[in-house]
């Protein structure tokens, strides 16, 4: 019998975690006898009341506490496979391994304190060594871009990069003739993912960058999908969701010509400097650059079946 016991990260609404725990969950189900999914009992009317900028710290890590505390109940089997969804955020769960360890043991890692501006920042020296410390209780750590690997320096890391959301609805044919807008930023308002003076600068030549906060998922990708140009100014990133997710939706993302972003993007499709920039987005304007197709498209479509292949491995 395989069993895989699986610790989701706490689903946040309006970011990928919200429905990475049952899809997760749905593709896992495809390849294993039995998945636990712990914590997942614990969600029943939970009301998460807060701006959408970042995961809640608290009701995070106390939904990481319960996960601790039903897995020390579980009584494991020899061929057990544990799937951690985060190493690092956040970051208890992996110090329980110490106690309690099945003989495999694997895990995403999303980002760590080595990311600049990240939310551990402030605590990065302690954090990092923690965090290095914890890489060595996983067979595999499961990242998204060969940018992370060799900024992570873990020889146990496999770059499998991110599954593309499950959404039904087909926006490139729903909105295509409806671009209501020339440029968006999806990005959340803050110094890691927003660079402001470069923006001031692209509202001078090109007008307003739109902005919104979504309550569904829906609403946001149909705003990708109403939009020409999704600008990307981040100063760090370990995989580019915001690229994928607009490539879906037939908005064309310009993004820094660094990063994960190489990765992901044709070179046509990135900026080195502002005048670079300028240039792509009248591209985008004058119809000389069409929505690109995702470099890593072909490990995106089987993330699932490359991770249970390792983990089963």
């Amino acid at each position: 019998m395989s069993r895989l016991i699986y610790v989701p990260q706490f689903p946040t609404p309006m970011r990928y975690p919200e429905w990475h725990i049952n899809e997760f969950e749905y593709e896992f189900k495809k390849h294993f006898d039995e998945v636990i999914v712990l914590g997942k009992n614990k969600l029943e009317n939970v009301n998460v009341e807060y701006g959408r900028i970042f995961s809640p710290i608290e009701l995070s890590i106390e939904y990481e506490l319960n996960q601790i505390k039903e897995y020390m109940e579980l009584e494991l089997c020899d061929d057990d496979i544990l799937y951690l969804a985060d190493i690092s955020f956040p970051g208890l769960f992996a110090n329980i391994l110490h106690h309690k360890k099945p003989k495999k043991c694997y895990s995403y890692c999303h980002a760590t304190s080595k990311n600049n501006y990240d939310y551990f920042q402030p605590v990065r020296k302690s954090k990092w060594k923690v965090e290095c410390g914890q890489s060595n209780l996983f067979n595999k750590i499961f990242i998204g871009s060969e940018y992370h690997k060799k900024k992570l320096g873990w020889d146990n890391t496999e770059v499998v990069y991110l599954p593309q959301p499950p959404f039904k609805f087909n926006f490139i044919q729903m909105f295509y003739k409806n671009k209501i807008r020339d440029i968006c930023s999806a990005s959340r308002p803050t110094i890691q993912k927003v660079n402001k003076k470069l923006e001031k600068k692209i509202e001078k030549i090109f007008g307003k960058i739109n902005r919104a906060i979504f309550d569904d998922w829906y609403s946001y990708y149909s705003y990708l999908a109403q939009t020409k140009t999704l600008l990307i100014s981040t100063r760090e990133e370990t995989f580019g969701l915001q690229a994928m997710d607009a490539i879906l939706c037939g908005c064309i993302p310009i993004a820094p010509n660094k990063f994960s972003y190489p990765e992901l993007l044709p070179r046509e499709y990135l900026y080195d400097n502002e005048e670079e920039l300028i240039y792509n987005i009248k591209c985008v304007n004058d119809g000389k650059l069409e929505v690109p197709e995702l470099l890593c498209q072909s490990k995106v479509d089987n993330f699932y079946e490359n991770i249970i292949g390792i983990m089963k491995g």
